[in-house]
């Protein structure tokens, strides 16, 4: 009931532009220091542990089956409070699980953290933040999660050169500690600029002919931010 009462909030009225930045961003960093942080680092870290490269692989695995087992309690979180508590909640938990991987001299450190960082993967990634805007968006939400995608895209591409060169010049501890001050410094704010949760009662129902002009706005929106990305990539390749 109390749910249902809750105004929304004064960000709600913020463009769905600056919020697909918003939480593109944040996306963009939370994959980038997560699922796409071992095929940059799993070899020095199983170099200074000691270990076989397939450790750090076999751990990652193991994050994702976590987060996989999450995802139906990650929902049903959403579902009743909004999602944007629970994404910067994620972002705490990606930095506990980099700096006790940035600490890590055994396998059992090594375990404990990729446990954080799979918790983590399961509030913070795609699922989480897909589910968040439909909270905010309802039935609009499929624009704004198509430049989600788009621009998280860039995760690997703007993840592994930084990533490659912090391991190169001060090491795969302090890289991993460099991705959790960027947690905190960009990507936790980010998420807490999002709006609250749109209460149930309240969740927009278009009709037929919004629909179909909200369809085609989406379609224009994605073929915009497609061109980007194939710009930048182009820029990229010839430089």
């Amino acid at each position: 009931m109390r749910l249902l009462m809750t105004r929304v909030s004064a960000g709600q009225t913020r463009g769905p532009l600056a919020i697909v930045m918003a939480l593109g961003t944040a996306q963009t960093i939370a994959w980038a220091s997560s699922y796409y942080l071992p095929a940059i680092l799993a070899a020095p870290i199983a170099r200074d542990l000691g270990l076989a490269p397939t450790y750090v692989f076999g751990a990652l695995s193991g994050a994702l089956v976590i987060s996989g087992l999450l995802g139906p309690r990650v929902g049903h979180a959403i579902d009743t409070f909004g999602g944007r508590s629970l994404l910067v909640i994620s972002n705490l938990v990606f930095v506990a699980g980099l700096l006790l991987l940035s600490v890590a001299h055994g396998v059992a450190v090594l375990i404990t953290a990729w446990v954080l960082l799979g918790i983590g993967m399961g509030m913070g990634l795609y699922e989480a933040a897909f589910a968040t805007l439909a909270r905010i968006y309802g039935t609009h939400a499929r624009r704004t999660i198509t430049g989600i995608t788009l621009i998280a895209g860039f995760a690997s591409t703007l993840g592994w050169p930084l990533t490659t060169w912090l391991e190169a010049e001060y090491g795969w501890r302090v890289a991993c500690q460099v991705w959790a001050a960027i947690h905190i410094a960009l990507a936790l704010p980010l998420n807490l600029s999002l709006p609250r949760a749109v209460p149930l009662d309240q969740m927009p129902q278009p009709s037929a002919r919004a629909g179909q002009r909200t369809g085609r706005q989406s379609e224009t929106f994605a073929m915009v931010l497609l061109a980007y990305m194939f710009a930048a990539a182009s820029t990229r390749n010839q430089s």
